[in-house]
């Protein structure tokens, strides 16, 4: 018998299909289901049988083998274990073993096969599905869970220490862990152990991985609301919890991309931000070259930081900012801006503009430096701070009045309170000044 035994656990080793496993968590749930219910229907119907056939109704025991009535018996017993070996139903552990359903369905077709001889082959068969099925590795295990499969695998194929399947599951769910990798996942596989319907397990699903909490955002309210739904509809858990996964992941990415495009921005600005400060710094340099010439000098430096150019401004033709030298003319403290020539002035015209930035942190124009290029907006200076002597420069009328309020406000905290009224001295270049740009 022992020969017999292990030349037919090897024979299911090689025909029993490689592909299906590991099974899903919801596969291997469900056939638990129909195994339960299976059994539980054997030994009702088996308890139906013998409570029958101990009643006169069933007929009177003859003693000889040919007995009508144990006969009988004995085709009910049949029959009880035929539902019972091979099923119809779809979420029975060898639903998907073609090979198990053809050598089942022939010994049960034999009469001269015993059902004890019928129930190993069952037992083999059952035992080689769940070894493949808990012993599958999967492409991302890692060694240790590698391992700890491998050594289930030999639990169910040791001859010298034989263990029922009872044992090895046990033993396999008290290690749970070392595949979950944390105690949440450890204790919701123990948990699914208890269930007996689909129904109880969509709510467990929906307990642990959506469950909402006080500080979610309402991105993620709606993340959860939309899997719940899922497991409510009887989704596979596998199948939403992929979905869920690749939705994460996807969000994540986009998540990822968004900050590097910030940090880009936030460098790029920086970079301008920098060059800005330091054109400013070699501007700063030059004016105070200049200022430590001789009094009599009448020597300037081209403002285009790449040029530098010394200009003598007393020639009679110079090139310069018309509305600087309209408002150092004013007596505003910014100096006159020189260049050695038309394109020098062109090209600094970007670097240089910012540097008539309306005084007023409210621009209406903001970002943007004043009114644009085609309107005919003029700047101009408050003419109430011109008769206290203080320069105060607004890119436009319409932002001139936007900020009145706010800018007397701070001129009577700066200078204290005087006759203030709203009008503004609009721009005029000097007399004999030729605007070219």
């Amino acid at each position: 018998m022992a020969a017999m035994t292990e030349g037919t656990e090897t024979h299911i080793q090689s025909q029993q299909p490689q592909n299906l496993y590991p099974l899903s968590l919801d596969r291997r749930l469900l056939a638990g289901d129909a195994f339960r219910e299976a059994k539980i229907r054997l030994e009702n119907t088996l308890n139906v049988i013998e409570r029958h056939y101990s009643t006169p109704e069933s007929g009177v025991h003859t003693g000889l083998p040919s007995c009508p009535r144990c006969q009988s018996k004995k085709r009910d017993i049949h029959r009880a274990y035929c539902d019972y070996y091979l099923s119809n139903d779809q979420r029975s552990w060898y639903a998907e073993n073609p090979w198990y359903k053809q050598e089942m369905n022939r010994r049960l077709q034999d009469p001269n096969i015993p059902l004890n001889e019928i129930h190993q082959f069952f037992n083999s068969a059952l035992r080689e599905h769940m070894r493949q099925d808990l012993s599958a590795v999967q492409p991302g295990d890692s060694t240790v869970v590698k391992d700890f499969k491998r050594k289930t695998s030999d639990l169910f194929t040791d001859s010298y220490q034989p263990r029922s399947m009872a044992d090895i599951l046990s033993a396999y769910l008290q290690n749970i862990n070392i595949i979950t990798g944390h105690q949440d996942a450890t204790d919701l596989v123990n948990v699914l152990q208890l269930t007996t319907t689909p129904q109880e397990r969509a709510d467990i699903y929906i307990r642990y991985y959506c469950t909402s909490s006080w500080n979610d955002l309402p991105i993620v309210k709606t993340f959860k609301s939309k899997y719940a739904r899922m497991f409510e509809s009887g989704a596979p858990h596998d199948a939403v919890l992929a979905s869920m996964r690749k939705e994460g992941e996807e969000a994540q990415a986009l998540k990822i991309a968004e900050l590097q495009g910030k940090l880009s921005d936030i460098k790029m600005a920086q970079s301008a931000h920098l060059k800005n400060k330091k054109r400013k710094e070699e501007k700063r340099e030059r004016l105070q070259r200049l200022r430590e010439r001789p009094s009599n000098s009448e020597m300037a430096l081209c403002a285009l930081v790449t040029c530098g150019e010394e200009i003598n401004i007393s020639s009679g033709t110079v090139t310069e900012c018309a509305i600087c030298e309209w408002h150092d003319r004013k007596g505003g403290d910014r100096g006159r801006v020189f260049y050695c020539s038309t394109r020098c002035a062109e090209e600094d015209f970007k670097a240089h503009d910012p540097d008539h930035t309306c005084m007023s942190e409210n621009c209406i124009f903001a970002p943007e430096i004043g009114p644009p290029g085609d309107s005919d907006l003029q700047p101009g200076v408050c003419q109430s701070c011109l008769q206290e002597d203080h320069v105060e420069y607004f890119c436009s009328l319409p932002c001139y009045r936007a900020n009145y309020a706010l800018h007397k406000e701070q001129v009577f905290e700066q200078r204290g309170c005087h006759d203030h009224v709203e009008m503004l001295e609009f721009f005029r270049p000097a007399e004999g000044m030729e605007i070219i740009s």
